[in-house]
């Protein structure tokens, strides 16, 4: 887990105030600064390289293909991408270390995602969150998908986009969860090959 820095923090401040509702032009709002006691912003990466974080599941479900750590005009960030993998089906997980909820009340977690050559629906990005991921066996563990604001066919390429605030509070009382990035595509067939990234991950609690 990285510590929470200067940097994650006017992240999400920018980030968060991008969600808020839009204000007529002879109002002025400022957004309430929200510090994650949770942030992952990839900037410890190395470039095209496979992921390999401290307390990071990159996992292969079906096929060979794994998430890559990828790094471009300094900005660090994690990508799957099942182009040139010959399998014809691939699904792979990016699973954050464990996280503990217990001293904090109504949480939430956003992140930014980008896709590109991304064409059918089938060839998607979700996200999951498991209260028992015993951090080996993804199968072995329940995952609910919390269905946010993801990039997808109709998004344009190579551009992050918001997630949104996703709300955790019903998982408060359970203590520790893990958020899981899930890309199914496919090696050989060209409509399911496209690319996914995924960045700036802050888990924060919202009064």
């Amino acid at each position: 887990m990285k510590n929470i820095n200067f940097k994650s923090i006017v992240l999400l401040t920018l980030f968060v105030s991008v969600l808020t509702s839009c204000v007529k032009d002879d109002d002025f709002a400022i957004p309430a600064l929200k510090s994650p006691f949770y942030s992952e912003d990839f900037q410890a990466v190395q470039h095209n390289t496979i992921l390999d974080l401290p307390n990071w599941t990159n996992f292969a479900e079906l096929g060979t293909m794994l998430w890559f750590e990828r790094v471009y005009q300094g900005d660090g960030y994690a990508q799957f991408s099942s182009f040139g993998g010959g399998n014809a089906t691939n699904v792979a997980w990016l699973i954050s270390p464990t996280i503990d909820l217990t001293a904090h009340q109504n949480v939430k977690f956003s992140f930014q995602s980008a896709q590109n050559f991304v064409s059918d629906d089938a060839n998607k990005l979700e996200v999951y969150v498991s209260t028992n991921y015993n951090g080996t066996n993804v199968g072995a563990a329940t995952w609910t998908n919390v269905n946010p604001n993801v990039a997808n066919k109709n998004t344009m390429g190579y551009k992050f986009i918001p997630s949104g605030e996703i709300d955790l509070s019903a998982y408060e009382s359970q203590g520790q969860i893990n958020i899981a990035f899930k890309v199914t595509g496919s090696g050989t067939n060209t409509n399911l090959d496209g690319l996914f990234q995924v960045n700036n991950l802050f888990v924060y609690t919202s009064k």
